[in-house]
């Protein structure tokens, strides 16, 4: 059991950084997997990686969520020319 936890936590260390790269693999395992009859066991080490490269693809998205809020919250403010407008009017 030791021997199976010791794969899945290289598995995990060898995920790539990049959304786009793990967008990639995991796009490639998807399209194996409706193309091309696999074993159970192959079918399963699919699906595991699988699952680990959509956690992290959805992790970067949320990262760069928060990013685009941080940056909106910091360089989009409401415009000062409506209140000078309205004191033209007067």
């Amino acid at each position: 059991m030791s021997e199976d936890k010791s794969v899945l936590q290289a598995e995990q260390q060898e995920l790539p950084e990049q959304f786009e790269v793990a967008m990639k693999e995991l796009q490639a395992i998807v399209q194996s997997m409706e193309n091309q009859v696999l074993s159970l066991d192959d079918a399963l080490k699919a699906y595991e990686r699988g699952m680990l490269l959509s956690r992290v693809c959805q992790q970067k998205l949320e990262d760069a969520q928060l990013q685009v809020h941080v940056l909106q919250d910091n360089l989009l403010r409401p415009l000062a020319q409506d209140d000078e407008r309205e004191g033209e009017d007067e």
